[in-house]
C-alpha cells in the first residue's frame, strides 16, 4: 500500500481536475492505483483513507467497491486476483443478479465488470460490461448505464454478508462526499484569510466567521462518526451497522450544506471551473444522490433503534475511562430515586458517597489529593451523573472551575484551605464573571479591586450569578489595572467569601427554575491571601482552566440530552407506529436526526476531552468550544422535537408524564445552554479565530 504522501502525489499527478477529469484519465488512474496496492486485500481503515483521498480530489475511483468485492468473492480467487492486479475493474451494483442493465453507475465507462449483489442476500454474480452508455448530468465523469453480459462467476451471499456490504458501500459514498466538502471548506478558510473587502480580510467579518465555525463543527463531528463506524464495522461489532448509519445520516444532512456554505465564502471565484470548488460540488452531490440506490440494511437509524433492545453505540474510549464509566453508571443507577428538580442544590448524602469513591478531583496530581487520572475519566463520572440527573452538579463544578486553577496557581495555604473541601464535595461556590455590560466579553469587566496595603477593596456588580444565594465563596474576576493597554492584561482572580461585609445578593428566578443573583460589592475588603494567581494575570488563570469549564458545561448538557433521547426512545418503543408512525414517517426522520446529533455530541466531547489531556492548549480550547456549541444546539433541538413527536404530554411535569417531566425541563433549560460559558455566537467566533480567521 502506498503512503499518504504517495497517494496524494498519485492523485495530483493523474487526476488533474478540472483539466483531465474524464473517462480515459480515470481508467489510467485505476491501473496505477492497482499497481500501488489499492485494490488488494487490506483493512477497512486503510481503504477509508484511500476513499477520503479520492473525495478530496473529486475523483470517483471506486475504491470501496473493490474492497467490498474482494470480501464477497473470496471463493472466486481468479476474480479477486484480477481485481488486485487491475485487470478486472469492478463495480458493485445492488440489483437483481439477473438484470441485463444497471443505471447510474459511477466510473461505469472505465469499468470492465459488475458484481450484481442482491440486497437481502442470495446468489451474487460477476458479469462483464458489454458496453456503457454515458448519462450526462451532475456527475463528472458522467454516470453510465451499463449493459451486462453473462455471468463469469457466482457466489452465495448470506443476509449478514449482504448487509455488511451495503453498509460499506454507503459508508464509502459518505466518506467521499464529506472529504470533498472538507476540501472545499479548507479552500474557503484559506481564501478568507487573504481575500480583502472594504479594507480588511473577509475572515474578520462576523458572518464569515459564524459560517466557517459551523462548517468546522459539522465536519469534525462527521469525521469522528466515520471513525466510530470504521471501528465498528472493522471489528464486526454488533452495533457496527448502526454506527455506520449514524455516520451516513450525518453526512447526508451536512455535506451539501457545508459545500454550499463554503461557496458563499469563496464567492464568484469559486463558481468557475478553473477553481476546484465546482468539481468538488459535483462530487458531493453526485455521491449523496447515489445513496438511495444502496438501501440501508437495517432501515433508517430510527428503524434500527426502535427495533433494538439497546440505545446508541458506546463511544470509543480508553480502557480506564470505560472502567470508570461502568463503575459510575452502576452507582448512579442505584440512586435514581433521589433525583431532585433543578435549582434545589446538591444532595449532601450523594456527594459524600461520591467523595468516598474519590470521584472529585480525579485529574489532580496525587500530591494535591487527586489520582492523576485523564480528563476523559473525570468526564465519564460527570456524564453519568448528568445522565441519571443526580443532584451533585455544584460539587462537580467546583473541581474544574475552582479546584483546577488553585491546583495550578494557588499558594500552599490556599491549597490546604480549599482543596480538601473540594475533594470532599463540601465547598460551595458561585462563578463571578458576568456583569451587566460584560457577559461573554470578560475583557470588558468593570468591577474593580484596588490595592490598600495588604488588602484589596472591591467595588462593582456581577449579574446572573447562579447559586450565589447559597454559595460560601465567589470565584471572582475583577479589574486591578484600570490603565492596561490590553484590557485582559489588567484582570486578577479572587476567592472571596460571600459572607464578607459589603457583599449583597438579589435573587432572581430563571426560566429553568434555578436561582440566579445580582451580586454587589460595596467597598468589600479582602486580604491579598484571597487572590489566586499573579496580579493582572487573571486572564491567564481563566483561560488555562477554561477548557475544563467548557467541557464541564458541555458534558452536563450531553448527559442530559442522552437521557432525554433514551426516554424519548422508550416512549416510542412502547407504541412505535402510534407515536412515531410507520417507517418513512416524518417523526421517524426526526428521531433519526436526533440520534445522529446526540451521538455527534458524544464523539465530539470525547475527542475534546482527549485533546485537553494531551496536545497544544489552543487545540484543546478549539475542540471544547466545538463540543459546547453542538451540545447546546442539540439540547434545544431535542426538547423541541420531543414535544413534536410525543405531543402535549411531553410538556407536563409529572411522574406519569413521558420521561417524568424531563422534556419540558430540558426545554426550559435549553436557553441557558446557549449562554453558559459564553454564548454560542461568541464560541463560534473563537472557533473561527482558532482556524486563523481574524
Amino acid at each position: 500500500m502506498l503512503s499518504v504522501d504517495e497517494i496524494t502525489e498519485l492523485l495530483t499527478r493523474q487526476w488533474h481536475f478540472p483539466d483531465l477529469a474524464d473517462e480515459a484519465a480515470l481508467a489510467r488512474l485505476w491501473g496505477l492505483a492497482a499497481d500501488g496496492g489499492w485494490f488488494g486485500p487490506g483493512d477497512l481503515a486503510a481503504t477509508v483513507a484511500l476513499v477520503r483521498a479520492t473525495g478530496a480530489a473529486a475523483c470517483p475511483l471506486p475504491v470501496m467497491d473493490g474492497f467490498v468485492a474482494e470480501g464477497l468473492l473470496a471463493k472466486a480467487p481468479r476474480i479477486t486476483a484480477g481485481i488486485a492486479a487491475g485487470d478486472i475493474r469492478i463495480l458493485v451494483a445492488v440489483t437483481d443478479p439477473a438484470a441485463e442493465t444497471v443505471p447510474f453507475m459511477e466510473a461505469g465507462t472505465a469499468a470492465s465488470h459488475v458484481l450484481a449483489l442482491p440486497p437481502g442476500g442470495g446468489r451474487a454474480t460477476v458479469r462483464p460490461v458489454e458496453f456503457a452508455v454515458p448519462q450526462p448530468g451532475l456527475a463528472s465523469p458522467a454516470w453510465a448505464r451499463l449493459h451486462l453480459g453473462g455471468p463469469e462467476a457466482a457466489v452465495d451471499i448470506g443476509p449478514e454478508q449482504a448487509g455488511r456490504a451495503l453498509s460499506l458501500l454507503r459508508l464509502g459514498l459518505a466518506v467521499r462526499a464529506m472529504a470533498a466538502a472538507r476540501q472545499t471548506h479548507d479552500r474557503s478558510v484559506a481564501h478568507a484569510k487573504v481575500r480583502r473587502q472594504f479594507g480588511r480580510a473577509i475572515g474578520g467579518f462576523g458572518a464569515v466567521q459564524q459560517r466557517t465555525a459551523t462548517r468546522e463543527i459539522e465536519l469534525v463531528a462527521g469525521e469522528l462518526l466515520i471513525e466510530d463506524a470504521v471501528r465498528g464495522l472493522g471489528a464486526d461489532a454488533p452495533d457496527g451497522v448502526l454506527a455506520t448509519e449514524l455516520a451516513v445520516s450525518h453526512a447526508t444532512a451536512v455535506a451539501s450544506r457545508v459545500q454550499l456554505s463554503a461557496h458563499h465564502t469563496l464567492g464568484a471565484g469559486g463558481y468557475f471551473e478553473e477553481h476546484d470548488a465546482p468539481w468538488l460540488f459535483r462530487r458531493v452531490h453526485a455521491d449523496l444522490a447515489l445513496l438511495p440506490t444502496c438501501p440501508p440494511p437495517g432501515g433508517t437509524v430510527a428503524d434500527i433503534l426502535i427495533g433494538a433492545a439497546t440505545g446508541l453505540p458506546a463511544v470509543h474510549s480508553t480502557p480506564r475511562a470505560a472502567a470508570v464509566r461502568e463503575e459510575a453508571r452502576s452507582f448512579c443507577a442505584g440512586h435514581r430515586s433521589r433525583v431532585r428538580p433543578l435549582g434545589k442544590g446538591d444532595d449532601p448524602g450523594l456527594v459524600a458517597e461520591m467523595a468516598a469513591r474519590k470521584w472529585f478531583g480525579m485529574t489532580w496530581p496525587a500530591a494535591d489529593g487527586g489520582r492523576d487520572a485523564a480528563l476523559v475519566e473525570q468526564l465519564a463520572v460527570q456524564d453519568e451523573t448528568a445522565y441519571h440527573q443526580l443532584p451533585v452538579a455544584i460539587a462537580m463544578a467546583a473541581v474544574s472551575v475552582v479546584g483546577a486553577p488553585i491546583v495550578k496557581y494557588g499558594t500552599a495555604e490556599q491549597k490546604a484551605r480549599h482543596l480538601p473541601r473540594i475533594l470532599d464535595g463540601e465547598l460551595t461556590f458561585c462563578l463571578g464573571y458576568s456583569e451587566p455590560e460584560a457577559g461573554s466579553d470578560l475583557a470588558s469587566l468593570t468591577t474593580t479591586a484596588v490595592r490598600d496595603g495588604d488588602d484589596w477593596v472591591i467595588n462593582g456588580t456581577k449579574s446572573w450569578i447562579g447559586n450565589a444565594h447559597a454559595a460560601e465563596y465567589i470565584w471572582l474576576a475583577v479589574r486591578t489595572d484600570m490603565n492596561a493597554k490590553l484590557p485582559p492584561a489588567g484582570i486578577s482572580m479572587f476567592m472571596v467569601p460571600m459572607a464578607t461585609a459589603g457583599v449583597t445578593t438579589e435573587p432572581h428566578q430563571a426560566l429553568s427554575g434555578q436561582i440566579c443573583c445580582t451580586v454587589r460589592f460595596d467597598d468589600v475588603r479582602v486580604s491579598d491571601s484571597a487572590r489566586v494567581g499573579p496580579v493582572n494575570r487573571g486572564w491567564q488563570v481563566i483561560t488555562d482552566t477554561l477548557t475544563g469549564e467548557r467541557l464541564l458545561l458541555a458534558g452536563e448538557l450531553a448527559g442530559m440530552s442522552r437521557r432525554q433521547f433514551d426516554e424519548l426512545l422508550a416512549a416510542v418503543r412502547a407504541d412505535p407506529d402510534g407515536v412515531a408512525g410507520p417507517s418513512g414517517s416524518d417523526k421517524r426522520a426526526r428521531l433519526s436526526g436526533l440520534a445522529v446529533q446526540v451521538q455527534a455530541v458524544n464523539v465530539l466531547l470525547t475527542e475534546a476531552a482527549g485533546k485537553a489531556g494531551a496536545g497544544p492548549a489552543h487545540t484543546a480550547r478549539l475542540a471544547s468550544s466545538m463540543a459546547g456549541v453542538l451540545a447546546a444546539e442539540v439540547a434545544e433541538r431535542l426538547s423541541l422535537d420531543a414535544l413534536e413527536i410525543l405531543g402535549p404530554a411531553a410538556a407536563l411535569d409529572a411522574p406519569d408524564a413521558p420521561g417524568a417531566g424531563i422534556f419540558e425541563q430540558g426545554l426550559r433549560l435549553s436557553v441557558l445552554a446557549f449562554l453558559g460559558g459564553g454564548t454560542n455566537d461568541v464560541q463560534r467566533g473563537l472557533i473561527a479565530r482558532g482556524l486563523g480567521l481574524s
